[in-house]
């Protein structure tokens, strides 16, 4: 080992000093062993565990500061070593073999009791996950699902006679570049009469959403379920008023991102509407057919502005 060292690394004044600590730790003997340079820059640590006896760790904890040395560059000895007896000359004793065992050879006499103690080097984090729209996947504690809920206003087309405006409120859940939700929306005409019927004019609908989202684009398709409200003036001068509503369409639109829990939005979709609403006069029957006053047309379209809450 001095041969090795350049010196004893047992020394404090070493180039190379060896350090061992044993220590109990429960049931367990903890051997911690270290090789650092002189200036006190750590080559080489180590660790070693038994539940044997002592004796089993030291000789253990020998073979391993053995087996490190063996690996190093010979260096120059700081230190004369002994000197040999003057029988032997130079020549004889450079030809003489090492007594040192081979590190095969003292790998097979170690015991077998004696395994590592010290833990492995923390392994680097494991990158974070994208999403197919490219962006980072947000980790939840809770699990892959994300809770939303938006607020936001609406004016519609189609919906009631004139141009409608209101509120939507929205529910739902997401999952990577899907979500779904269920919109509950209100609206109130903006216009005042139907060919000169004075009236006022609602609509509440129910619509679930199904949306697949990429980093700002996103597109719908939804089913939408609802009722327009007529209220005339003139009641008895209204013969039939058909409230329900049943539509399908498609919603395209783009999202930005505020911060982790908030975004804004806005869409612009189309419905078609399967159910019409319709608004009759009341008259004789027997003298000519009731006429039409108003009913839903086949198409409906709408525009959204809103701000969006994920939890």
């Amino acid at each position: 080992m001095a041969r090795v060292a350049g010196a004893d690394p047992f020394r404090d004044d070493a180039p190379l000093v060896v350090s061992v600590r044993i220590e109990r730790q429960g049931s367990e003997l903890v051997a911690s062993l270290a090789l650092r340079e002189g200036q006190g820059d750590t080559r080489w640590a180590d660790g070693l565990t038994t539940t044997s006896a002592c004796d089993v760790l030291v000789a253990g904890v020998g073979l391993a500061i053995a087996t490190q040395l063996l690996r190093a560059p010979e260096r120059g000895s700081a230190e004369p070593s002994p000197a040999e007896p003057s029988s032997r000359g130079p020549t004889q004793a450079a030809r003489e073999p090492s007594r040192t065992p081979p590190p095969a050879q003292a790998t097979r006499d170690a015991p077998e009791q004696v395994g590592r103690a010290v833990p492995e080097p923390p392994r680097p984090a494991a990158p974070e996950p994208f999403t197919s729209s490219g962006e980072p996947s947000k980790a939840d504690p809770s699990g892959p699902w994300r809770f939303e809920a938006g607020l936001g206003a609406t004016v519609g087309l189609g919906i009631t006679p004139g141009v409608a405006a209101g509120t939507t409120l929205a529910l739902g859940v997401r999952w990577s570049d899907w979500s779904v939700a269920v919109e509950g929306r209100g609206l109130v005409s903006l216009a005042k009469e139907v060919e000169g019927l004075p009236l006022g004019m609602t609509a509440f609908t129910a619509t679930t959403v199904g949306c697949l989202r990429g980093r700002h684009l996103f597109g719908c398709g939804l089913a939408t379920l609802g009722a327009v409200r007529f209220v005339p003036e003139d009641p008895w001068n209204m013969r039939l008023r058909s409230k329900a509503l049943v539509g399908v369409g498609i919603r395209l639109g783009c999202a930005w991102r505020l911060s982790d829990r908030w975004s804004v939005n806005g869409h612009a979709e189309a419905i078609w509407i399967a159910e019409d609403a319709v608004l009759r006069r009341h008259v004789d029957p027997a003298v000519t057919p009731p006429p039409l006053y108003w009913t839903s047309p086949p198409l409906g379209a709408a525009l959204g502005l809103g701000v969006t809450a994920s939890y």
